[in-house]
């Protein structure tokens, strides 16, 4: 089963928070629906049919846990998982929530591998396999060597646990391959691999372009934090370096 896009409606009376959490989800490869209040939540719950609502406690008006309440009091929306967001980080606050049927918690400045973590469970919880990594949208040119030959390709998706390669014949499921990936001011990356998935030119083309998915193989610990704080950058690098008020945090930084 492929991954299709999933709808998010995200409520928060902090514009700042919105279009960079929007940003983040987007790169994710979610569909972002913003709503500054919880009275805008409630219009837009029905117009949009979300898969996901996540809400900020503390909005002028209706606040994020009356919201909560609503959608899991009323039958049309109860079955939505609704993930509370808040700089209140007390075992108080959260309980509460959680009895009030929230699916998932998270405490502002938020982490983008708690994140992935919690939208990974709640919207492939359902699926034989989940994804353990966060996955983002690449446009490297990477050099694949099997079997004595190198080809020169472009990546269309990349995480810590494999890639997936644009090429119009794809090479055989199994097939064992040596990757050198560059990284934006470092030297390439040089991974192996092997083809798990293919896609060829018919093969629902709008959706992915014909190519092969392919699983990492040996990696190391040192290779695993290239690829991870690389993988961060892409996601919100740009975001830590030029919001006002930090909101989101990569793995490994202090809260």
């Amino acid at each position: 089963m492929e991954f299709q896009r999933k709808k998010i409606l995200i409520a928060d009376d902090s514009h700042t928070y919105i279009m960079y959490m929007a940003i983040i989800l987007k790169r994710m490869g979610f569909t972002v629906i913003p709503a500054e209040d919880g009275l805008e939540v409630l219009k837009l719950l029905k117009l949009t049919e979300p898969d996901i609502v996540m809400l900020d406690i503390i909005m002028d008006g209706m606040d994020g846990r009356n919201v909560l309440n609503y959608i899991k009091e009323n039958k049309e929306t109860s079955h939505i998982p609704v993930i509370m967001v808040s700089q209140d980080a007390s075992n108080e606050t959260l309980e509460r929530c959680r009895e009030s049927g929230c699916s998932a918690y998270l405490v502002k400045p938020i982490r983008i591998d708690r994140l992935h973590e919690v939208l990974e469970e709640l919207v492939f919880s359902s699926w034989a396999t989940k994804r353990r990594y966060a996955r983002v949208t690449s446009c490297a040119r990477v050099k694949v060597t099997c079997d004595g030959t190198t080809f020169e390709l472009y990546s269309e998706t990349l995480s810590e646990g494999g890639m997936y390669i644009r090429k119009k014949d794809p090479l055989p499921v199994g097939s064992k391959v040596e990757i050198d990936l560059p990284l934006e001011g470092g030297k390439p990356v040089h991974l192996n691999g092997v083809v798990v998935y293919t896609k060829g030119l018919f093969g629902g083309i709008f959706e992915h372009p014909p190519g092969m998915a392919i699983e990492f193989e040996g990696v190391n610990d040192t290779e695993a934090a290239v690829l991870r704080n690389y993988i961060e950058k892409i996601l919100a690098q740009d975001i830590f370096e030029s919001q006002e008020e930090i909101v989101i945090q990569p793995p490994g930084s202090k809260g």
